[in-house]
């Protein structure tokens, strides 16, 4: 069992979340942080079309073992002020600080035993949350040990080898109309557009973009925070995570300076669910919504659960 109650924090605008305690409180308790991964899905991790709970999920997860968490909406999203399309990366690192931060104050936790998980662009942001606001440990979840300059147009890289490598009508359709060369130059046009731009945000084709979050994110580089993290770390990424490289969860553990562990999960992807199957970038969003409905990966929560009891809840 678990109560929930209604958080505001004062960082560079209010943000909003949800504490989540256990019933049976201890005088101090620990306390997890979870940072949420790219996208303006609200604290839950739910957005329009995107119904999949997994931030609440791992929250009452942790919350019936023993830990006190909190998850809020990014500046800029649902109950939150600010503007996410000028929200960049170090905005969100301050912002993610400041959630910090208040755990520590709060009366009801040890601050000596406040974590971060971190989800996808989370796990990429934890190691320098925790570079700016010390924590006791991270968990990094689908995250991934390069700079972002490469890593990102990884994804567009494996689309565009899809296109090339497609059969059949489609495949001679996509020959015919030279999909996977125009995809790529429009693509070159957009980075180089954005990458030379100075505004926070920009319209493409009567779209907003977030340039600024674009032109950090190319700069920024999680190696350099990770090789500065001393704190207990556990690495984690499903085998069929096409978002990441699964590789990369043994090079955050070695990276780090701490004590570190890292898995593999068998059969799990980037929204944590089962999936025996190989996911296709091409079709990636509807193979994920046939899966919102799915529980988060039993053998995902058995690990964590073992670690966090070994260190924290002695």
């Amino acid at each position: 069992m678990s109560q929930m109650e209604e958080v505001t924090i004062e960082s560079q605008f209010t943000l909003k979340g949800t504490l989540t305690t256990p019933t049976d409180l201890k005088e101090r308790n620990p306390a997890i942080l979870i940072i949420p991964g790219t996208g303006m899905t609200n604290r839950d991790g739910n957005d329009k079309g995107i119904n999949i709970n997994i931030y609440k999920d791992l929250a009452d997860f942790f919350t019936s073992i023993g830990f006190i968490t909190f998850r809020y909406d990014k500046r800029g999203t649902h109950e939150s002020d600010g503007d996410y399309y000028t929200a960049g990366v170090q905005d969100l690192i301050d912002d993610a600080c400041a959630c910090v931060h208040f755990l520590k104050k709060d009366q009801r936790v040890d601050a000596d035993s406040v974590l971060i998980l971190g989800h996808s662009e989370g796990a990429l942001l934890a190691p320098a949350v925790h570079a700016q606001e010390p924590v006791a440990g991270l968990i990094l979840l689908a995250g991934a040990a390069e700079p972002s300059k490469v890593l990102l147009p990884k994804q567009f890289e494996m689309a565009m080898k899809e296109i090339k490598e497609t059969r059949g009508f489609k495949g001679w359709l996509f020959k015919v109309l030279n999909v996977a060369k125009k995809a790529q130059k429009q693509q070159d046009a957009v980075m180089a557009k954005i990458l030379n731009s100075k505004e926070d945000m920009l319209k493409i084709k009567g779209t907003k973009v977030n340039a600024k979050w674009m032109r950090e994110q190319y700069d920024y580089n999680v190696c350099e925070y990770l090789e500065k993290v001393t704190c207990p770390t556990l690495a984690i990424t499903g085998a069929k995570d096409i978002q990441v490289p699964p590789d990369h969860a043994e090079k955050i553990a070695s990276t780090v300076k701490g004590e570190s562990e890292w898995h593999i999960i068998h059969d799990m992807n980037h929204i944590l669910r089962k999936y025996p199957k190989d996911h296709k970038m091409l079709s990636l969003m509807k193979e994920y919504k046939e899966m919102f409905e799915q529980p988060i990966d039993a053998e995902l929560l058995e690990v964590m659960e073992k670690w966090l009891k070994e260190k924290y809840l002695n």
